[in-house]
C-alpha cells in the first residue's frame, strides 16, 4: 500500500471502499482516464476551430441577406466576385456540417468510454475521488477484508432485478469495448434527467460523486451481492440507508454531451454476474 489512502483494485476493476463503516466505491484507473482526456482536448480543440468557420460564414450570409448591393450600383468585378463567394460558401458549409456530425460523435464516443475506462480496465482510482478527500483519516477496506467478510456466508443471488429506469441496452454483460477488456455489466442509454429506481432491497454503502463516473451509488443487497449504478447525475440516497424496489434513488444528467447512459454491474464477492437474467424486462 502506498500511503494510507491507496486503493488496491479488485482482479476485474471493482473496488469498495469503507466510508466511515459504511462506504463502499466503484474507482477506475487514471492511465486510460488521462488517454480520454487528452482525447477529449484535442476533439474539443477541432470542435472549436470549426464552430469559427462556421460562425464566419454565418456572419457573411446574414450580412449579404441583410443588406444587398442594390442591383444597379454593382460593378461586372463586384458581381463576379460576389457569385465565386456564393458558390465557395456554398462548397465549404457542408464539409463544415459534416465535420460538426464527426466531432459530436466522437464526443460521444468519449463520453462513453469515460463511464467504461474504470470498468474496462483493471484497477482503481487513488486520491481522485470525492469520497477518498471526504475521508482523509478513514480507513481503506482492501480487497482480501471485503472478500473475507463477504465468504464468510453463503452468498444468495437476488431472484430477480427491476430495471432501474426505461431505457435501451447499448452494452451488454460480456461485450468487446471500444477502450478494451469486456464490459461486466450493463450499458443502458436513456432520455435526459431519467429518474434512477432501485433495482432491489438493499443497504446504500455508496452514494457520491466519482470522477469519470458521475454519481456512483453502491448497494448491499440483501444476500450479500453488490450491485452498481454509475452515470447519474445526482442522488437522493445516503450512506447507510435501507432502499426497497422501486424507491427513486437518483437521477440522470441533462443529455448535454449526448444521450445520458447508465452503467449497471452486480457482484458475487470478486466475480461480476450477468444481471440480464435476473432483469425482468429492460426495454431495448
Amino acid at each position: 500500500m502506498i500511503g494510507t489512502r491507496t486503493i488496491q483494485a479488485l482482479s476485474l476493476g471493482l473496488v469498495l471502499v469503507a466510508i466511515a463503516g459504511f462506504g463502499a466505491l466503484a474507482l477506475a484507473q487514471e492511465p486510460p482516464l488521462s488517454a480520454i482526456n487528452e482525447r477529449e482536448k484535442a476533439v474539443n480543440a477541432l470542435q472549436g476551430r470549426n464552430r469559427s468557420q462556421l460562425a464566419r460564414l454565418l456572419t457573411v450570409l446574414v450580412r449579404f441577406r441583410r443588406d444587398p448591393p442594390p442591383p444597379l450600383l454593382v460593378r461586372p468585378n463586384d458581381a463576379v466576385d460576389a457569385a465565386r463567394a456564393a458558390i465557395l460558401v456554398k462548397a465549404i458549409t457542408p464539409e463544415l456540417q459534416r465535420r460538426a456530425r464527426i466531432y459530436s460523435g466522437e464526443a460521444q464516443e468519449i463520453a462513453r468510454q469515460r463511464r467504461l475506462a474504470a470498468v474496462a480496465n483493471e484497477a482503481g482510482f487513488t486520491e481522485d475521488s470525492q469520497a477518498a478527500d471526504d475521508e482523509d483519516n478513514g480507513p481503506v477496506a482492501t480487497v482480501a477484508t471485503i472478500t473475507g467478510e463477504t465468504s464468510q456466508f453463503e452468498l444468495v443471488a437476488p431472484k430477480r432485478l427491476l430495471p432501474p429506469l426505461d431505457g435501451k441496452v447499448l452494452h451488454g454483460f460480456g461485450d468487446d469495448l471500444s477502450a478494451g477488456g469486456k464490459s461486466n455489466g450493463l450499458t443502458l442509454a436513456t432520455q435526459a434527467r431519467t429518474s434512477v429506481y432501485a433495482p432491489a432491497k438493499g443497504l446504500v454503502q455508496f452514494a457520491g460523486p466519482v470522477k469519470g463516473w458521475g454519481v456512483v451509488v453502491i448497494l448491499r443487497l440483501t444476500g450479500g451481492y453488490h450491485l452498481v449504478l454509475a452515470g447519474l447525475e445526482g442522488s437522493s440516497a445516503n450512506p447507510g440507508e435501507d432502499v426497497f424496489p422501486g424507491a427513486k434513488i437518483g437521477w440522470m444528467p441533462d443529455g448535454g454531451e449526448g444521450p445520458p447512459q447508465l452503467y449497471l454491474e452486480v457482484r458475487a464477492g470478486e466475480t461480476p454476474v450477468n444481471p440480464s437474467p435476473l432483469l425482468k424486462s429492460p426495454s431495448g
